[in-house]
């Protein structure tokens, strides 16, 4: 028995789903059947139930009680190869601004947990100039940020990218209507003035809000054009309660931000490899 069938099964039962695991594991999809199946064969039992008509599969009972075993003797591992560290646990501060604490923070905590049990996450969300002040303060270890205004000392990798649009609830022009953006100091309001000023575009009015969330809100509302990702508004566009107004499109990538003497360094370029994976 290989530990690396016992981390393949284990991460197969949590996604339940062959092509989010081999993704995650970067590994092909039948590579992972072949893990679980050595496995199965190492212990004398089936662990997954491919038998069942409207899911991939089910745990057996043998299954669930080595998917709970397989977490313990993971976490157990991981310990291990980080006891070089004289520390039993390892202490990891994230910052990330509004917008990509909403898009891509989520997810990526949950995998971040799964591969790093023993990690007690720190997490703060402010906007951009915030989070560049925490990091130039030596009190992140790793940023996730849209904006590039002072991150030129920090070492940074593309992660992601993500789309920007005008949204409003009915015919709205960008040149007559009132502008709902986030406050000075935030990324995406960087991109906006950006914006506005190369299309030498003159509002109404700007009204500014501290929260995409309630930018959203008076968007559906009618109080004007929100400047937002296209990713928060998925499910208001689908039902046809706000409209994009094209073709006005910005594409921005994410960053992860991170000091180049953070003390947590190995483990950090690690997360940053499953970031980009997201």
């Amino acid at each position: 028995m290989e530990l690396t069938w016992i981390r393949t099964f284990v991460t197969l039962a949590h996604f339940q789903h062959f092509t989010k695991t081999s993704e995650f594991l970067n590994m092909s999809q039948p590579t992972v059947s072949i893990h679980v199946k050595k496995l199965e064969q190492s212990l004398g039992v089936n662990l997954i139930d491919r038998s069942t008509t409207h899911l991939p599969f089910t745990l057996t009972p043998a299954g669930q009680k080595v998917f709970a075993d397989g977490q313990k003797m993971i976490e157990l591992w991981k310990s291990m190869e980080h006891a070089a560290e004289e520390r039993e646990e390892v202490l990891l501060r994230i910052g990330s601004t509004n917008t990509v604490s909403e898009a891509l923070l989520p997810d990526f905590v949950k995998k971040l947990k799964i591969l790093y049990p023993h990690v007690r996450l720190q997490m703060k969300i402010h906007n951009h100039n915030r989070i560049v002040e925490l990091l130039e303060n030596h009190e992140l270890d790793l940023a996730i940020v849209e904006g590039t205004k002072g991150i030129e000392p920090f070492q940074t990798d593309v992660i992601s990218r993500d789309e920007l649009r005008f949204f409003a609830n009915r015919g709205m022009n960008l040149h007559s209507s009132p502008l709902i953006l986030r406050e000075k100091g935030s990324g995406t309001r960087d991109y906006a003035d950006q914006f506005i000023k190369t299309e030498q575009i003159h509002p109404a009015e700007i009204i500014e809000a501290g929260s995409h969330h309630l930018i959203k809100q008076l968007a559906l509302r009618g109080l004007g054009i929100a400047f937002l990702s296209s990713s928060m508004v998925k499910e208001e566009v689908a039902a046809g309660k706000l409209f994009p107004i094209d073709p006005y499109v910005i594409h921005r990538p994410f960053y992860a931000v991170c000091p180049a003497d953070t003390a947590a360094g190995s483990v950090i370029r690690e997360l940053i490899g499953v970031l980009k994976k997201n």
